[in-house]
């Protein structure tokens, strides 16, 4: 990985990692790219080996530093994820002698500039194998990358439902404000600038409360926004039952981004069996059914949505949900075919 803050995809990995380390299904190592991320020295207490590297993006010491961890012969297979660490493990494994190689798209991305879409089809030669976690994500790689469908493989995220679960005790009644709530990084492409606008509609006729649980860049930008509106930004939670407490605390979950793969969030907050109102973005109607979808950067329908969730709430159901340890075991399966094509 590029870097490793406990975001989607690092949650998703990180679950991944422990799940094969702890049933035995394959030895990982996770590397990183970006050192002193606190997230990642987690996965080092939790036993996973951690390999970091110190040089910045430019400097040409890590290409180098990474080649030689890649090829030193103590890995089977190379998985890389997200665009950044997908072209910079490739290009470190350029000549004739590399391990199998595998990588992940998370997301449809498809405002990736031209030399970004260049660089992923230059670099198709040293990829055995792709993954997505949604068939939106593996028509994005056939597209882009222009990956051959036949090794595009759809790997659908996990979640631990021992942890996502409705509340042990019954809803009590609700004296004080409505509470809906989101969780995601504060990035233009989540589309919490969309919520504010929404919000900004229904604060007047509802007694509501909004809370976005995340971090990012956007976050001043967003909290000038939403000034005067009782919207909250409390920052971070990584630990998964962190999240899921929080997600039980609220009576509706929303989640307004433009583009997606396949939402963690979603299927945890139907988990944990609240109503979902969500964007009609890519990966997102496959994730739980009954979710009220509305089209991105439509304000004005997404305060509907909202509004119906708060007077009429319907609970949504999580779909295709699979426990880390099955993830473990069709990632083995991937990596499995990728030694073989290699070989």
């Amino acid at each position: 990985m590029g870097r490793f803050a406990a975001s989607g995809t690092e949650r998703q990995l990180a679950g991944m990692l422990v799940a094969a380390a702890r049933t035995g299904q394959w030895e990982p190592t996770l590397c990183v790219l970006r050192a002193g991320e606190p997230y990642a020295q987690e996965m080092a207490a939790a036993g996973i080996p951690l390999v970091e590297y110190d040089a910045s993006d430019a400097d040409p010491r890590r290409l180098t530093a990474l080649r030689r961890t890649l090829t030193s012969g103590d890995y089977d297979v190379v998985h890389s994820s997200l665009y950044g660490a997908n072209a910079l493990t490739r290009l470190s494994l350029l000549g004739p002698s590399r391990p199998p190689v595998v990588v992940s798209e998370r997301r449809v991305e498809d405002w990736r500039s031209r030399p970004a879409r260049l660089v992923d089809r230059a670099l198709k030669p040293v990829t055995d194998m792709w993954i997505g976690n949604s068939p939106d994500v593996a028509d994005f790689v056939v597209r882009v990358h222009g990956a051959p469908r036949s090794r595009v493989h759809v790997i659908r995220n996990g979640i631990d439902e021992r942890i996502f679960r409705p509340g042990s005790h019954p809803r009590p009644e609700r004296s004080g404000p409505v509470r809906i709530g989101s969780v995601g990084r504060l990035i233009p492409v989540k589309g919490f600038d969309v919520l504010i606008e929404a919000a900004r509609s229904l604060v007047p006729d509802l007694h509501v409360e909004f809370v976005v649980v995340g971090e990012g860049a956007e976050r001043e930008a967003l909290e000038r926004q939403a000034l005067g509106l009782p919207i909250t930004f409390p920052g971070g939670l990584h630990d998964p039952a962190q999240v899921a407490d929080f997600l039980r605390t609220l009576d509706v979950f929303v989640l307004p981004s433009r583009s997606e793969g396949l939402p963690n969030v979603v299927l945890e907050a139907a988990a944990c069996g609240l109503p979902v109102v969500a964007t009609r973005a890519p990966g997102i109607e496959g994730a739980a059914a009954d979710a009220v979808l509305v089209d991105p950067d439509d304000a004005p329908a997404l305060a509907a949505a909202l509004r119906d969730q708060v007077l009429h709430p319907v609970p949504a159901r999580p779909l295709g949900v699979q426990s880390f340890e099955a993830v473990a075991r069709a990632h083995r399966d991937v990596y499995a075919a990728a030694a073989a094509r290699r070989s």
